[in-house]
């Protein structure tokens, strides 16, 4: 070690080893100068680069996961075929429509998996037994720790099928979708995905409370099949605002769809911005709330 500077790989983390001074530093991937947001965005990218590596040696779950994503995909449809096969509309959608509502719901689950909830149940075992501690010692947002880190690419490969009948779906519909809109149900559907992540920050953070919450996924497969009904399938105020601002089913996938096919307007893309922001800050209040309350070595 004598002269020369050691780069290794530690808990997620990338520590230089100083031979001379025999001192372990934190460090940033590019140094310690670089501004903050960037210094996460790289982290990111080497993250994944990492989790492709060791996924490259499992090959053969891409083609089992693939596989699995069609047949779930195929189900759907032909669900949706015999449905349709006795009317013509639900609650004023047609088959095409729902169609593209239900595979925009597959999409932001399958890249909440892939990107978020694995790294989320890490957070949930970390203060279970004590490893959250390292999270805190690193000089890196504890938030950005919490939703980013592996990335699950068999998840990311199951995205595919669905996105494809989506697409497919959308050159069928009795609507031209025109170029912004499109753009516009993209970024809602950014919005959806951390909507649907800060909620589940905000369940996980109980873990602070009681330690093991790991029963709280099921209130995650509920949302999830909630997202892929119409939202006039809730006429009540009460239930509707219940999906919009208790348990947010309705700003993942249904708001994107409804403001690209044009039935709703500038309130939509309103009311999705205010959820956003309100589970945002409501995630990263529950966190810091949580903290205090930590006391390592397994809460």
């Amino acid at each position: 070690m004598e002269g020369r500077i050691e780069t290794v790989f530690f808990c997620g983390s990338v520590i230089e080893i100083l031979p001379e001074e025999r001192l372990y530093e934190w460090r940033s991937i590019t140094g310690g100068g670089e501004n903050a947001d960037m210094r996460e965005v790289r982290i990111f990218f080497m993250q994944a680069k990492l989790s492709l590596m060791a996924a490259s040696i499992f090959r053969a779950n891409f083609i089992l996961m693939l596989i699995q994503s069609i047949i779930n995909t195929l189900l759907h449809v032909a669900c949706m075929d015999f449905i349709y096969g006795s009317v013509e509309e639900i609650g004023g959608w047609n088959r095409e429509e729902m169609l593209v509502l239900i595979c925009t719901s597959m999409v932001i689950n399958q890249l909440f998996r892939a990107f978020v909830n694995g790294n989320q149940m890490r957070f949930v075992e970390g203060v279970a037994d004590g490893s959250f501690d390292h999270m805190l010692l690193r000089p890196i947002g504890i938030l950005f720790q919490m939703n980013t880190g592996k990335v699950d690419f068999s998840s990311l490969m199951s995205a595919l099928c669905p996105a494809i009948i989506l697409t497919v779906n959308l050159g069928w519909l009795d609507r031209a979708i025109s170029f912004w809109s499109f753009i516009l149900y993209l970024f809602l559907c950014i919005m959806g995905l951390a909507i649907l992540s800060a909620f589940m920050v905000c369940l996980y953070s109980l873990a602070f409370c009681f330690v093991r919450v790991s029963g709280l996924n099921n209130i995650y497969y509920i949302l999830m099949n909630i997202s892929e009904k119409p939202q006039e399938l809730f006429p009540q105020r009460f239930l509707s605002g219940c999906f919009l601002f208790a348990v947010p089913a309705i700003p993942i996938a249904n708001i994107p769809v409804r403001v690209m096919l044009g039935r709703t307007g500038p309130e939509g893309v309103l009311i999705q911005t205010v959820v956003c922001v309100l589970f945002l800050s409501g995630a990263k209040a529950a966190v810091k709330m949580g903290i205090k309350r930590y006391t390592g070595g397994g809460g």
